[in-house]
């Protein structure tokens, strides 16, 4: 449509242009016509007129026939001097040319379409000159000479024949080159659309097809491939989850199903009585925790509505975090050690962000490192203030981390292959963490201590 537009416009503009020319050029043939002739002109004693046989260049190639043109003098009062020419009943017009002569044009024109009473016109219409004969001001008489049109209508005819026939057949050509050459450029797409639509829940590992042109459409199709990466990937880790969080969820019901299911066959004593009821709250209580880890992790994914951002001083956090897991540390005889250094020289810093989640995260790094760690060991904290943030480092004695599990330590319900069979816990402790960090543009990752067991490393800048 914008090409056919575009098309159409442009070769009018054109038309129009070349009929311009066109005319300029017959207007000049004439003009030099007009001034040849009346140079040739003679005056005689008594004021007569005399056209003696005009002796044109050889040189010269006139738009028109000589032997058509009609020539006549005409003096300011109306009254024809002389003429030459069949003009039959035809008196060309002059008043308004002697008024634009003598405002000092050089010559008019104007274009003749009434030609009926011209005897035996050559063309549809005629050309019209006026020249004054002579230089002053305002010129007594002036040459008029009327040629026939025909050469430059049958120009202007042909190049109006040739956009009439030649505008429709580029539109179509264009048009068929276009659908051609769009329905091979569209051919992979159309691929890629097929395989798009063949890919359900239960194929996501099948991916569009990658043409081999270097283009934007292969571009489009490798982004379309990362994008269906991201989606299996999403999708395997929600499956895991919903399998995980099933699988956690049933066990301490099963714990409590099992011990009721045995209270039913016989009487116990007080003593028995309390000993399950105890079992029972302590499943009762896992479950609420795994409930409450499970609901804040799914805020922390849905961005929480807002961050309750305030100015923090992380020893203070680091500290309140210490008093909330030292009953666990007491638990195994865990000695907690906390240090602060001052790198920089900088004094003690603050940072801004949630103080609620930033504490949920040092916990949860905290008695990370405490369930690990063997009984009687010891677990180190230190805080680090630097010029531009503020680093903790969280360090245990325990089994470490193995390679294959660096990254995976942070998945929701992953549990290390070296944990004791005895650590609690449900994995979803440091996916909270690492969403709380990624939250607050900080940064949270794991690796092995050099002697043995783990660090974790949390950085986040100060304010």
């Amino acid at each position: 449509m914008i090409f056919g537009t575009t098309t159409i416009v442009f070769n009018t503009f054109l038309f129009l242009f070349m009929i311009q020319t066109l005319q300029q050029d017959f207007d000049d043939a004439l003009f030099n016509y007009a001034v040849d002739v009346s140079q040739s002109i003679e005056i005689g004693v008594k004021g007569d007129l005399n056209f003696p046989p005009l002796k044109l260049d050889t040189g010269k190639v006139l738009p028109f026939p000589l032997g058509t043109a009609l020539i006549q003098v005409v003096h300011t009062s109306g009254t024809v001097l002389a003429r030459v020419g069949d003009f039959g009943d035809f008196n060309p017009p002059f008043k308004k040319d002697f008024e634009r002569l003598a405002r000092g044009e050089e010559a008019t024109y104007r274009t003749i379409s009434n030609i009926s009473k011209i005897p035996s016109a050559e063309a549809d219409s005629y050309r019209l000159i006026s020249f004054p004969l002579d230089n002053s001001t305002h010129p007594q008489v002036i040459l008029q000479i009327a040629v026939p049109m025909t050469l430059l209508e049958t120009q202007i005819s042909n190049r109006l024949t040739l956009l009439q026939i030649g505008i429709p057949l580029v539109l179509f050509i264009a048009t068929l080159g276009g659908l051609f050459f769009s329905s091979r450029a569209l051919a992979p797409v159309k691929h890629m659309i097929q395989a798009a639509q063949g890919i359900d829940a239960s194929e996501l590992d099948q991916r569009v097809p990658v043409p081999e042109a270097n283009d934007e459409i292969k571009k489009l199709s490798l982004t379309l491939n990362e994008m269906l990466d991201r989606i299996h990937q999403a999708f395997q880790s929600q499956e895991r989850f919903v399998a995980d969080a099933s699988h956690q969820l049933l066990t301490p019901l099963a714990i409590v199903k099992g011990e009721l299911e045995v209270m039913q066959k016989r009487e116990y004593n007080k003593e028995e009585v309390d000993a399950f009821l105890r079992s029972s709250l302590q499943e009762i209580d896992s479950l609420a925790k795994i409930v409450k880890d499970m609901l804040l992790l799914a805020r922390v994914d849905a961005g929480l509505g807002g961050l309750n951002l305030q100015e923090i001083f992380m020893d203070e956090l680091v500290f309140e975090a210490i008093g909330r897991v030292e009953k666990i540390a007491n638990a195994k005889s865990i000695r907690l050690k906390v240090d602060l250094l001052d790198d920089d020289a900088v004094g003690r810093q603050s940072v801004r962000g949630d103080y609620d989640l930033l504490l949920n995260l040092l916990v949860n790094i905290i008695e990370n490192a405490i369930k690990y760690s063997p009984t009687g060991e010891m677990v180190s904290i230190t805080l680090t203030w630097k010029k531009d943030l503020s680093a903790v480092v969280v360090t245990d004695h325990g089994p470490g981390i193995s390679k294959d599990q660096l990254n995976l330590i942070f998945e929701r319900f992953s549990r290390g292959p070296n944990a004791e069979r005895d650590t609690k816990g449900f994995g979803l402790g440091l996916a909270i963490a690492q969403k709380i960090a990624i939250l607050h543009h900080a940064k949270l990752y794991a690796e092995n201590n050099l002697g043995n067991g783990a660090q974790f490393h949390f950085e986040i800048k100060n304010i």
